[in-house]
């Protein structure tokens, strides 16, 4: 079968399609024959041996979320069916294989059944953003988030981005999110209070939001990178928490920046090493469906385009979401 690999020791410089073996499944696995994988930033820091909690190999086949349709189960299975559609994600702490690939293993705990009026493309969309947004708004651990309170959303027109506007206001929040000046009207549609271009100077993001909030906001969700710290802390109320996904990257200041933060008097927590062993505990379709929450806008990328797409993650600029094709509807 057709697979996108990266070589995790060598670091290779892009990575690549490969024919490799299918994969067998056991007694409490699903086949999934993929039809779309979402693509994440992690897929681009993954191809360059950037992402610290993937064990390495000299052959790991990409990707960390897709929807697909069943084609075998294991015998101890009881809630999926051959033709199923689900959708799923996976953590790739252990191991365990990636998305972009014809056919994949899945723990059938993991997966969730695609409803009926919701399309593959959405579905491949949506486990990574929605699970990382929710999970770094509301965990107590994380953000905590309360009704009332006000977050200002570092990133706020990318997958992550679009479904933490959305979700904040559904938790009672009042909103900031960041962007380009492109993006404005599209975070206001998302549901934010207040749409900020990062790229203003004159004005600058922590002069905007303290306008805004005058106290200082509540929380600070950082889905960029690290080079918001700045802007963040400055952003925060006294003891405001600054979380941050940013953890998947091999930044070698990242200790000394949340001893910087915790010195000030902010929680600074990360939320990637958090998500994973809840991954089946949220009842995804049940908030989308319930509440209105829409998926954000999703772009199809061909194999052939696929290095194309990279770039476009790497560069930071994407609307919404990119899901590469592989089997299709």
């Amino acid at each position: 079968m057709r697979a996108v690999t990266a070589d995790f020791v060598n670091r290779s410089d892009s990575p690549r399609i490969s024919e490799i073996d299918q994969p067998t499944i056991s007694d409490d696995d699903v086949l999934v024959q993929i039809s779309y994988a979402g693509m994440n930033a992690a897929d681009w820091q993954y191809s360059q041996g950037m992402v610290k909690t993937i064990p390495a190999a000299d052959l790991n086949i990409m990707g960390f979320e897709a929807a697909g349709v069943v084609a075998s189960v294991g015998r101890n299975v009881t809630g999926f069916r051959e033709g199923d559609r689900i959708m799923f994600a996976r953590t790739r702490t252990t191991g365990e294989s990636g998305t972009f690939a014809e056919y994949v293993a899945v723990p059938a705990n993991l997966a969730c059944r695609v409803p009926d009026w919701m399309s593959m493309t959405e579905a491949a969309a949506t486990p990574i953003c929605f699970l990382t947004s929710y999970i770094a708004l509301f965990a107590d651990d994380l953000g905590n988030a309360k009704p009332g309170q006000k977050v200002l959303i570092h990133g706020g027109s990318g997958g992550v981005g679009s479904f933490a506007i959305q979700l904040a206001k559904y938790g009672g929040l009042s909103v900031a999110a960041t962007g380009r000046a492109a993006n404005r009207d599209y975070m206001i549609e998302m549901g934010a209070d207040l749409a900020i271009d990062y790229t203003d100077q004159e004005k600058g993001i922590v002069a905007q939001t303290r306008e805004w909030a005058p106290g200082g906001v509540d929380i600070v969700f950082d889905a960029v990178r690290q080079n918001t710290l700045p802007d963040a802390l400055e952003a925060l109320k006294p003891g405001g928490t600054l979380v941050s996904i940013a953890t998947t990257l091999d930044t070698s200041n990242l200790e000394e920046q949340m001893r910087a933060s915790h010195a000030r008097g902010f929680r600074h927590v990360m939320c990637f090493a958090h998500w994973p062993d809840r991954l089946e505990k949220l009842p995804i379709v049940n908030i989308l469906e319930c509440q209105g929450i829409r998926i954000p806008p999703v772009e199809v990328v061909e194999l052939a385009d696929l290095q194309s797409a990279i770039g476009r993650l790497k560069s930071g600029h994407t609307r919404g979401k990119l899901v590469l094709k592989m089997a299709g509807e």
